[in-house]
């Protein structure tokens, strides 16, 4: 008997994380039997060499497995998924995330509802449960600031706090600038529209970009703060730190440069400037009061000044930043 054809068709991009993709599947094959719509799993591998992609072909024949012989990035990959794709709705799904059937059918269920939506993620959670940041306004200086700088870690603790006092707990969908590509849904229509991810981004602000053009394609990107999945975060981050570290701010100039024009291009310009030029003594501070991290925090200093000269050429390429094997 021929299977039916998915409604929902998610893309998960694997780089040498074996660990994670066996608890992913696991949720996965838990999460398709409680959906009372059939789901299409497309697993891209790019080009682990931990065994990833031999172990998904050996025990977990329902999979939908395709082999980058390299890791060209995540929205190469993420690409490389969708074109896969069968289902009616597409999503990018995180490996490091755990799928809950609920949560995935009411983001289905919403989008069916609400045609005027091109694009919807639900509240990621930490380990502890409280959650993370996964919806976003769209990137301006004040954004910048509150999401990307070095007072990002204090804002998480307060955004902690006030979620555990109740204050500004949001609990219905609402409309967002974009949310992660950790968790994301876009109807295929849309995507017919508005076309692949940009593969120029090797990761990071990929989803930004992406929601941005679904937007300006007249459609609304929202949160659903109702549903929620796990979600480690930044599981193959912690392997190369530095790397990803320049990648997030090489994004961001990329970013600004392919959106912004005039004087919100020339704010975020300035509010990377400070920051970057903030962190330094700040680094050297914490490299002389924690000598165990004095060699982490030096290479941290590089990336820095790296960045500072990227910034101040608003370009992104400017330095040769192969990626990671």
């Amino acid at each position: 008997m021929a299977e039916k054809q998915p409604t929902l068709s998610i893309v998960t991009i694997s780089w040498n994380q074996m660990g994670d993709i066996v608890e992913y599947l696991a949720a996965m094959q838990k999460s398709r039997g409680e959906c009372v719509f059939p789901i299409e799993m497309i697993l891209v591998d790019n080009g682990s060499r931990d065994g990833t992609p031999e172990m998904v072909e050996r025990d977990y024949p329902w999979v939908k497995l395709i082999r980058n012989p390299k890791n060209e990035g995540f929205a190469a990959g993420c690409n490389v998924g969708l074109h896969a794709a069968t289902g009616e709705f597409l999503m990018l799904l995180n490996p490091d995330a755990k799928a809950i059937g609920a949560s995935l059918e009411g983001m289905v269920r919403f989008l069916q509802k609400h045609s005027d939506v091109g694009g919807v993620g639900c509240q990621l959670l930490h380990d502890d449960g409280l959650p993370q940041k996964s919806a976003y306004r769209e990137l301006s200086a004040l954004a910048y600031i509150q999401n990307n700088s070095m007072l990002y870690p204090v804002m998480e603790k307060l955004n902690k706090v006030l979620h555990k006092s109740g204050l500004f707990r949001r609990t219905q969908p609402y409309s967002v600038g974009w949310v992660q590509a950790s968790c994301l849904i876009v109807p295929r229509r849309v995507y017919d529209k508005v076309g692949d991810l940009e593969a120029s981004f090797f990761i990071y602000c990929e989803d930004t970009d992406w929601c941005h053009r679904i937007r300006k394609a007249g459609f609304r990107i929202v949160h659903m703060p109702n549903l929620q999945l796990p979600h480690k975060q930044k599981g193959s981050v912690n392997r190369r730190p530095e790397f990803f570290f320049r990648r997030v701010y090489r994004s961001i100039v990329h970013y600004t440069n392919r959106q912004f024009k005039g004087s919100t291009k020339e704010n975020i310009f300035r509010a990377m400037l400070l920051d970057m030029r903030l962190r330094r003594p700040v680094y050297r501070l914490a490299a002389f009061l924690k000598p165990a991290r004095r060699e982490g925090l030096a290479e941290r200093l590089r990336s820095v000044d790296r960045m500072i000269e990227i910034i101040k050429a608003r370009d992104p390429d400017l330095y040769d930043d192969p990626p990671p094997r």
